[in-house]
């Protein structure tokens, strides 16, 4: 396992409700202490010599001690990206302007863009959310700070994959990310679900889009893949991943997501980031010889092929079939909308 990185799940606060968010919002939002980041950073330079610091959520920019977040960061040499919905541009940009530093370690901001067309983007995160993205990426492109875009991809917007990616290069996007929508457990799963087949579709048109445009085009982590046996980057350890109470969890993709809590490894406030490292190294060893033992046992299905759904199911967690979502329901009572 090669440590490169830090990803702090900041907050889970939010102002949008997105159809296809994975946070179980029954829960009251929480935010990551600074002291924890702080010491967090510290062993994991000690230990792994991190170099890069994530930052997500929620809305890691609605986190109510951001800037110290950015200082602790700048101030250990580190460099650091943000996920964001681009509803807080004009707060960020007054942070990184308000220090030099802070934006001297920026290495990208990665906007969530959900549709090439308002109707669609809004659709699924909210009125007025379209105009928020795109504002955010003209303000990113006329100071001079590196954007890229992420789509997230469903049943309700896979017809606008090109057209995304094509404004994305016109935008000044520095590259554009497309991740499989996971099931939420929710009753929206029946209205954005993709078979198995539409998916491979999917990955076969994102890398058709990467030979064809001059930024690159990627699909993220979840795609099925050639080897029954891939290996994630979480499985490779190369990224560490603390949520908002603390803890180290396997993924973010399991990380307060409805169901068990055996993706939760350790709570860093009692227990070292060594100790923890050593918890996950562990399950990961499990999880593999029981994929070893499902390869030899013979009769994997379609998404068995599919990572980030097959690790979802193992875990508890609500994940797609044939049919559409299945796993623990999860009851969405929203409270942090517009």
């Amino acid at each position: 396992m090669a440590i490169s990185r830090v990803i702090f799940h900041l907050t889970d606060r939010c102002q949008l409700d997105c159809l296809h968010c994975l946070r179980d919002p029954a829960r009251r939002p929480l935010d990551l202490p600074l002291a924890m980041v702080e010491r967090v950073l510290d062993e994991a330079i000690a230990l792994h010599r991190v170099s890069h610091v994530g930052l997500t959520g929620g809305e890691p920019t609605l986190h109510p001690e951001l800037e110290g977040v950015l200082d602790a960061i700048a101030r250990r040499g580190l460099t650091w990206h943000l996920v964001t919905n681009g509803a807080r541009i004009q707060h960020l940009v007054a942070l990184l302007e308000a220090v030099p530093s802070r934006r001297e370690a920026l290495t990208i901001v990665d906007l969530s863009l959900d549709g090439a067309h308002a109707a669609t983007h809004d659709a699924i995160r909210g009125p007025g959310s379209h105009r928020e993205a795109m504002a955010a990426a003209l303000a990113c492109k006329a100071r001079g700070i590196p954007f890229a875009i992420q789509m997230t991809v469903s049943a309700r917007n896979v017809g606008e994959i090109e057209d995304l990616a094509l404004a994305a290069a016109h935008l000044g996007a520095a590259r554009v990310s497309v991740a499989m929508m996971q099931a939420t457990g929710t009753d929206g799963d029946a209205r954005l679900h993709l078979p198995a087949s539409a998916w491979r579709t999917v990955k076969d048109r994102v890398d058709r889009l990467g030979a064809a445009l001059q930024i690159p085009v990627t699909a993220a982590e979840g795609f099925a893949r050639p080897s029954p046996f891939h290996v994630c980057e979480p499985w490779r350890g190369e990224p560490l991943h603390v949520d908002p109470r603390g803890r180290l969890t396997l993924c973010c993709q399991l990380s307060g997501v409805p169901g068990g809590d055996e993706e939760i490894l350790a709570d860093l406030a009692v227990t070292s980031l060594a100790d923890a490292h050593r918890r996950l190294v562990d399950r990961v060893h499990v999880l593999q010889r029981e994929r070893l033992d499902a390869l030899q046992a013979g009769g994997l299905g379609e998404w068995d092929l599919f990572a980030c759904n097959t690790c979802l199911r193992r875990h508890g967690k609500p994940h797609w079939v044939d049919a559409g979502s299945a796993g623990p329901l999860a009851v969405r009572a929203r409270r942090n909308g517009r």
